[in-house]
């Protein structure tokens, strides 16, 4: 009997970590965008999942993302180099399902001020948007 536990013990501490995600990372409401953090935990980055899961494709940008806005047909991140540092870089793509790099026309803006006039000419108020912030809360994905 002692014998079936063991044996049982092992199989399940194998096993179960074998069919878990222990990664961490944020979707971004219902897109395909999700932060990732970085190697040394500093902040996140934007990735995309290219509508498949398990996979994930970096979107280049500048710094550390900070603040997600969103609506069905656009996306935008607020980076700065570190946690402590104001936003610095503003970005400004399309939200696409797939992973096209063409498809998403990033804009980045260097200040506030050209960023507001992109928003302002398309029609689009972060106000309208949906909002998180780039902090990823630690997650067990079992069997996912």
């Amino acid at each position: 009997m002692e014998v079936k536990k063991i044996i049982l013990f092992t199989l399940v501490t194998i096993l179960i970590p074998l069919s878990c995600d222990i990664s961490q990372y944020k979707r971004i409401g219902d897109t395909n965008f999700y932060l990732i953090p970085d190697w040394e935990d500093h902040g996140s980055y934007l990735s995309h999942s290219g509508g498949k899961p398990g996979g994930f494709y970096s979107i280049k940008h500048e710094g550390i993302v900070k603040d997600v806005y969103w609506n069905q047909q656009y996306l935008i991140i607020k980076c700065s180099k570190s946690e402590k540092e104001p936003v610095k870089y503003w970005y400004l793509l399309n939200n696409t399902e797939d992973y096209n790099w063409k498809m998403f026309e990033i804009r980045q803006f260097f200040n506030s001020i050209e960023y507001e006039k992109a928003l302002d000419s398309i029609g689009v108020s972060e106000s309208r948007m949906k909002h998180t912030d780039g902090k990823i809360p630690w997650s067990l994905h079992i069997f996912n």
